[in-house]
C-alpha cells in the first residue's frame, strides 16, 4: 500500500480551458440506439475473461450490456461526435435546458469523465 502511494504517477492537471476546447469522439465498438422519444441506449460489448469467460461460454451469459441515458445524457452524447467542442455542448445544454453556466460545465465534465474512464468516449485536439 504504501509502495503504491510512493511510485504512483500523478494523475495529469487539466485546465478548464483545455477540456472546453477539446472534441469528444464515441468509440467505435460502442453500439448505440435511439428510441422513438429520443432517448438513446448504448450497447457495450463484453469481454468475458479469466474464471468469468470460461462460466460465460458454458453458461450462455450476455455478450454485452446495455445502459440507457437520459434525456440530457441523450443529448450529450449526439454532440459526442467530434465535431462539437466541450464548450459548444455547454452552450447547448446552457439554451436548451435553462442551466446556470457553472452548473452545466461541472455536470457535464463530470459525465464526460465518467463516458471516457469506462472507455465510451475520446478526445481529439482538433475537430473532425
Amino acid at each position: 500500500m504504501l509502495l503504491k502511494r510512493l511510485f504512483r504517477r500523478a494523475e495529469p492537471q487539466v485546465d478548464r480551458r483545455q477540456v472546453l476546447r477539446l472534441y469528444p469522439v464515441r468509440n467505435a465498438l460502442v453500439r448505440f440506439e435511439q428510441r422513438e422519444d429520443g432517448v438513446y441506449i448504448l450497447i457495450v460489448p463484453i469481454k468475458p475473461r479469466g474464471v468469468f469467460g470460461w462460466f460465460s461460454r458454458i453458461f450462455k451469459l450476455p455478450r454485452e450490456h446495455r445502459i440507457e441515458l437520459d434525456e440530457i445524457g441523450s443529448a450529450v452524447w449526439a454532440l459526442c461526435d467530434g465535431k462539437h467542442a466541450v464548450e459548444s455542448i455547454v452552450q447547448r445544454l446552457v439554451q436548451q435546458y435553462t442551466l446556470e453556466r457553472r452548473e452545466a460545465e461541472l455536470s457535464l465534465f463530470a459525465f464526460l469523465n465518467t463516458l471516457a474512464r469506462r472507455g465510451f468516449i475520446a478526445y481529439a485536439k482538433k475537430r473532425l
